[in-house]
């Protein structure tokens, strides 16, 4: 494993290790001092009762040794040592030291079956041990040569003269051991006769005690390494996904919030896990902010391009729209100029409309004689149709009444050829005939000749009444000629005024058109302000939930 000095993961695991390790420590120094303190608890409890035991038991048979015989009380407290020929150290015997050898050896000798007891013997109040422990054990010495002989040390005269329940004395042995002394009163009949003592090798129970340190120190090494381990692994496992988390933020922190491939790993229900949740949906939420911060930056890029093109468009549109307003101002002094024409031409119009206006009465006055001239002459013309119709009807008479002389005089031919008085008769009748014929057609005739003259004097009035008509007509046609003119003039003057409104109206659809287009552009500009504004906005938006969900993290 590499472990970065700035590693979570190792400032982790040292923080366990520096708490959990002294903490173990402490416990396994606790526990061994509580187990060598039980330890030593139990081989002085042990030992006091092993002291009690051998006490009690040592009373019981010699008071026995009393009861049956066997000694005499005196015999049992004979404090006369005899001196034992030839021995160094010096030994000694007693009364009673044959009865303890036969009686006290294999009691004694049973307690030495411990491994860590090195003597188990009876003194007297003097410190003389009649019968010592026939075993010993390697390097403490030979317990048999110790037998008889008497220890009036400090420690050996307390144990013998102690006559509390139990008395506990740890002291080196001339032999240069290290022993724990535990002894009991040993009485006789109510009587005190000595102690009874158990030497326990403090180097033994040292050795246990060290065994059981060394097992705990084994253990607990056992237990602190495999601690480091779980530990190692527990970073791991807390260390990972926090790991993971900070090679995705710092992938975001350089702007790829792609890199959430954390959020698809399997997460944990504990706060590792809910951070990495918080943390996937920190990250969502600022990919959706961030796109629609790029969303709404390119909108409003596009707005402001847009604007841009409007703002150039309307100062293209504005620079048309000046050069149409120097136009128009052109314009309008033309069309003042114009105006001033359209007025002096106004005014001639209206000398001229009213000279017109006299012309045009004059020849409606004209028409009106004219149209009772060429009544009267329409009624004379009818006057001449009716007598020429009538002079028609005169013709026609008379030419059937020339047809009846005609077949009058041819019958009288005829008659007059035949020479018989009956044709005379006929003939005279037939002249006669023809006589009334010619008659009537003279009077016919007369009747043409009167309708003649009325129609040449109808005719004539008809010709002067046309003439003064014709007259009246051409004074009419010189003042409709006039009026005419007049008219010409002002329709001449119409056009030139039309020509100049219409150029004044053109110049004012260019202006109008050019205030149009910058009004469009205007609008325009604005509805891309409007855009940008609310991009911005969107943006300004986009930003302050980025901004909350950035202050939402506890860092």
């Amino acid at each position: 494993m590499k472990f970065p000095t700035n590693s979570l993961k190792l400032k982790n695991s040292l923080i366990m290790i520096a708490v959990m390790v002294p903490l173990i420590v402490g416990f396994l120094a606790y526990d061994l001092n509580r187990q060598t303190s039980s330890m030593r608890r139990a081989i002085t409890e042990r030992g006091i009762i092993l002291a009690l035991t051998g006490a009690e038991m040592t009373g019981k048979i010699l008071s026995d040794a009393l009861e049956k015989g066997q000694l005499t009380e005196d015999q049992l407290f004979d404090t006369n040592y005899q001196p034992i020929p030839n021995t160094s150290p010096q030994k000694y015997h007693t009364a009673y030291d044959a009865y303890t050898d036969e009686h006290l050896k294999h009691i004694q000798d049973a307690y030495l079956k411990d491994e860590i007891i090195v003597y188990a013997v009876a003194l007297d109040q003097n410190g003389y041990i009649p019968t010592h422990n026939t075993i010993s054990k390697i390097g403490y010495g030979e317990n048999s040569s110790r037998s008889k002989r008497i220890f009036n040390d400090p420690v050996g005269l307390a144990a013998v003269r102690n006559q509390e329940l139990y008395l506990f004395q740890e002291y080196r042995r001339d032999t240069g051991e290290l022993i724990w002394d535990i002894s009991s009163p040993i009485y006789v009949n109510g009587r005190h006769w000595g102690g009874f003592r158990v030497g326990f090798s403090i180097e033994d129970t040292y050795a246990q005690i060290a065994s059981l340190r060394n097992q705990i120190i084994a253990g607990g090494a056992v237990l602190i390494a495999a601690m480091i381990l779980l530990i190692l692994y527990i970073s791991s496992l807390v260390a990972d996904p926090v790991k993971r988390l900070e090679l995705v933020a710092r992938r975001i922190a350089q702007g790829d919030l792609t890199g959430v491939d954390v959020c698809e790993l399997k997460m944990s229900r504990d706060e590792v896990g809910s951070l990495t949740r918080t943390f996937c949906n920190m990250v969502g939420k600022l990919r959706e902010l961030a796109e629609k911060s790029l969303n709404s930056a390119a909108v409003v890029a596009g707005y402001t391009r847009e604007l841009q093109d409007s703002i150039r468009k309307a100062v293209d549109k504005s620079g048309q729209a000046a050069a149409r307003m120097s136009g128009l101002a052109e314009a309008m002094k033309k069309m003042e100029e114009g105006a001033g024409a359209v007025v002096s031409a106004s005014d001639k119009t209206m000398t001229s409309l009213a000279r017109a206006g006299a012309a045009s009465d004059k020849f409606l006055e004209q028409m009106d004689t004219s149209s009772a001239v060429m009544t009267r002459a329409g009624e004379s013309v009818k006057e001449l149709e009716s007598y020429v119709d009538k002079v028609g009807e005169i013709l026609l008479f008379i030419s059937l009444i020339a047809d009846q002389a005609s077949l009058l005089a041819q019958k009288a031919v005829t008659e007059a050829a035949a020479g018989n008085n009956a044709g005379g008769d006929n003939f005279s009748a037939l002249a006669g005939e023809i006589q009334n014929r010619a008659r009537d057609a003279a009077a016919a005739t007369r009747g043409i000749t009167s309708l003649f003259e009325k129609a040449r004097k109808h005719a004539a009035q008809a010709t002067v009444t046309l003439e003064k008509d014709r007259q009246v007509v051409l004074e009419g046609y010189n003042a409709a000629r006039e009026a005419s003119q007049f008219l010409s003039d002002i329709i001449a003057d119409l056009k030139e005024l039309i020509n100049t409104v219409t150029e004044v109206t053109a110049c004012t659809q260019l202006v109008t058109e050019g205030i149009a287009g910058v009004n469009t552009a205007a609008e325009e500009q604005t509805e891309l302000v409007e855009g940008f504004t609310e991009a911005a906005r969107m943006l300004e938006q986009g930003i302050s939930e980025m901004q909350e969900a950035l202050t939402s993290l506890k860092i």
